[in-house]
């Protein structure tokens, strides 16, 4: 008989973890899980990840087509955990949108911000949607809100989601077939880098038949009630909490094993 110190940790399993994660009389107890919860049909396979990409809090990002969901996702997780949500389109973004309009002030040798209902000091949430569509001097200038939760250098204390959206870039590799977005361009790799978490999103047309069907019958409808995604997220952050060293371990050799055949295949 193996060694029970030998023996592989066995993972704990997105499924059993969802299932487990919902209160008795949560509404996203409805079979298929979180996304079907907020009425966003075809997109069961991102309930673990999405879960995960709450729970840590790190930069997500979507990549997919017009039409598949991206800014309906994102806005409603927002509601559903009641943040203090901004959702600004970065390809038309200025620093006034996020700061306030700047006055100085000669006395103090300072400048102060007028706030506006719209800037990002007390936001607990931020959507930068069409984010690859943004001049590389403001990517350069997001960067620090994705990575440091910084905007000028100022900390934003509250702000815990950073997310983003944006149609594939325009590749050579494209299929011939796939639409090709002329302004959609590639980020920055330093850019890229700061999003852990870069989640595919599926056309109507690559959905099942009874999704699509769901999707256009009452997709564009908020549910009756709001799922608890918060106590969801709390669930999960517990179950990371108790996750045994053991597991801990093998999931770091898991990922390092991955590195060197995806270099390969790059």
């Amino acid at each position: 008989m193996a060694s029970r110190r030998n023996a592989r940790p066995e993972p704990l399993r997105p499924a059993e973890l969802s299932s487990r994660s919902r209160s008795k009389d949560s509404p996203s107890r409805r079979p298929g899980g979180l996304m079907r919860s907020l009425n966003l049909f075809g997109l069961d396979f991102l309930d673990p990840i999405v879960l995960a990409a709450l729970a840590d809090e790190r930069p997500l990002l979507l990549i997919g087509p017009h039409g598949t969901a991206k800014s309906e996702l994102l806005n409603r997780l927002a509601a559903a955990l009641s943040l203090s949500h901004r959702h600004y389109n970065a390809s038309l973004i200025s620093f006034d949108d996020l700061l306030g309009y700047p006055v100085p002030e000669p006395q103090a040798a300072a400048v102060r911000y007028l706030r506006t209902p719209g800037d990002l000091w007390d936001a607990e949430s931020v959507f930068l949607d069409e984010i690859s569509r943004c001049r590389p001097e403001t990517q350069n200038k997001l960067f620090s809100v994705v990575h440091e939760k910084r905007v000028q250098g100022m900390a934003l204390p509250r702000l815990r989601y950073r997310w983003a959206a944006m149609n594939p870039p325009a590749t050579a590799d494209l299929d011939d077939d796939a639409d090709v977005y002329e302004g959609s361009l590639p980020l920055d790799p330093a850019l890229a880098d700061r999003f852990p978490w870069v989640l595919p999103l599926p056309t109507l047309a690559e959905l099942a038949r009874k999704d699509r069907l769901a999707l256009i019958g009452s997709g564009d409808q908020l549910p009756e009630a709001p799922p608890d995604v918060a106590g969801l997220v709390s669930r999960v952050k517990q179950l990371l909490a108790e996750t045994p060293t053991a597991q801990r371990e093998w999931a770091a050799a898991y990922v390092d094993a991955l590195i060197p055949p995806l270099l390969e295949a790059r």
